[in-house]
């Protein structure tokens, strides 16, 4: 989620939920007439959005409590919370054993109405099944989700979801809860499963919550690969003498898709790109998207350089076109098929005056978290910048939560006292993570002459030793020799 100034939400109404949330029971102060819930299924990560209508009971009934899951489950990967169509910041806490978010809406009168839209990526929601097929057999994932209805903290008068698979070809899914319905439970239209309507569904989290609620799958097909990364490290270095900030990122990643059964053949595999098309669980290549300014850019796994790779430079903005992004095209050494993992190291420059703002002797640098994979899950993070040496005072901005920063010292060629190392870690990471980080630090001009200096005092202590070395006689044994011959 992006964190935004909380300026909103009065202290009185924040007040008022933190009380409710601390009892675990929301007072039922909103109703939702109506909620509509959208889940697009993909790779490895699943697209839930879901909007409220809710209309206020009484007047000024305070901050709406949204549910951001089920009892017992964590707070999503990514989520954001729109009212009337703009973000806002969000206090998270737990409902009872759900977790939950106090979102602002204002002063409102009674029978007045808002529309709140909560868009979350959820993680670790499908799996393989069957867990291993052949080599042409297509793959099919199972979506697995431990409730049916909304959750919610409030009475629904209606709602109805709705299951976007990527292909029509679903072989299965579960059954809902008939409590609440009064015409169809569920409705299949080629990609999509209609769940619902369901009527007058009281609160499914909190102590109150008395709804009956029923766990749901679909057994779907897919046809692209389900890839993931298990570890990301990423290494920004700044460079004030070169104007240059170098990016590069070391990858673990791996094929979540069924494992292969059996041994891999390469003539069916050289077969089927021919005929009818690589089968949907190999990952042949895939593409990353770089800064327009980015050049330099290298690729490389175990082994070396991979040749196979292909780079499109971008395109800074001029005048009224737009900038166009770099593209690298990374095709690696093999196929990588369900089970497989792959470790490859891609890097590039960018010119540093583009991410840099100083004032005065203050300045602010501006580094992107992740380059993004579409549908790709991080598993694990490890970002880590490098300052020039002799900044101070280093301060590190984020836009979501993460797991820990730390502080060291890095050093390295010419360093005197080492550079400001900050390494951030966050675990669970996707595509919407791909946001800027700000990291803001005192520079002085004393301090950009340090590294001169210092390479100066090191060719002139060179220098020196070289010519006291040149005055030095080695010809000691032939002296010897020569007094001796004259005393003979």
């Amino acid at each position: 989620m992006r964190l935004l100034p909380f300026l909103t939400l009065i202290p009185a109404a924040l007040a008022r939920a933190a009380r409710h949330l601390e009892t675990g029971a929301a007072p039922q102060v909103f109703v939702n007439t109506a909620v509509a819930r959208t889940v697009d299924l993909g790779r490895s990560t699943t697209l839930v959005t879901t909007q409220y209508n809710v209309k206020a009971l009484s007047d000024d009934p305070g901050a709406y409590i949204l549910a951001l899951g089920a009892d017992g489950e964590a707070e999503p990967a990514w989520y954001e919370v729109l009212v009337g169509g703009k973000v806002v910041a969000v206090e998270v806490d737990r409902l009872g054993d759900a977790p939950a978010a106090v979102v602002p809406v204002g002063k409102m009168g009674k029978d007045e109405t808002v529309t709140i839209s909560l868009n979350v990526i959820a993680t670790n929601t499908t799996r393989p099944l069957p867990e291993s097929i052949e080599q042409r057999e297509p793959q099919f994932m199972l979506w697995e989700s431990a409730t049916t209805l909304v959750d919610s903290a409030y009475t629904s008068d209606v709602e109805r979801i709705k299951i976007r698979a990527p292909t029509p070809m679903i072989l299965s899914h579960g059954k809902v809860p008939k409590t609440y319905v009064r015409d169809s439970d569920i409705t299949k239209s080629s990609s999509t499963i209609t769940l619902g309507p369901f009527y007058g569904v009281p609160p499914t989290v909190g102590k109150d919550s008395k709804a009956e609620q029923t766990s749901f799958y679909v057994h779907y097909e897919t046809r692209e690969p389900v890839v993931g990364i298990r570890n990301l490290k990423r290494a920004a270095e700044v460079s004030y003498w070169g104007n240059n900030l170098n990016i590069q990122d070391e990858v673990e990643l791996f094929n979540a898709g069924p494992k292969l059964k059996g041994q891999f053949s390469r003539l069916v595999h050289q077969q089927s790109r021919f005929h009818a098309g690589t089968p949907a669980q190999v990952l042949s290549e895939f593409t990353l998207r770089l800064p327009p300014s980015s050049h330099g850019v290298y690729y490389y796994d175990v082994i070396g350089n991979v040749s196979t790779s292909r780079f499109r430079p971008g395109q800074a903005a001029v005048a009224k076109k737009r900038a166009v992004e770099g593209t690298l095209e990374l095709r690696p050494r093999y196929p990588i098929l369900g089970g497989w993992n792959y470790s490859f190291t891609v890097g590039w420059d960018m010119p540093l005056s583009e991410n840099l703002h100083t004032d005065s002797d203050r300045a602010v640098l501006e580094v992107p978290f992740l380059t993004p994979l579409k549908g790709v899950v991080v598993d694990k993070e490890e970002f880590t910048i490098i300052l020039p040496e002799g900044a101070t005072d280093v301060q590190v901005a984020t836009p979501f939560a993460v797991d820990s920063i730390e502080y060291s010292t890095h050093r390295t060629y010419l360093d005197t006292i080492g550079r400001p190392k900050v390494t951030i870690t966050k675990r669970i990471v996707t595509e919407n993570h791909a946001l800027p980080v700000y990291v803001t630090y005192s520079y002085p001009l004393r301090a950009r002459f340090s590294k001169p200096i210092a390479v100066g005092a090191v060719a002139a202590s060179a220098l020196t030793l070289f010519m006291l070395l040149r005055r030095v006689n080695y010809k000691i044994e032939e002296e010897e020799e020569k007094k001796e011959e004259k005393r003979d």
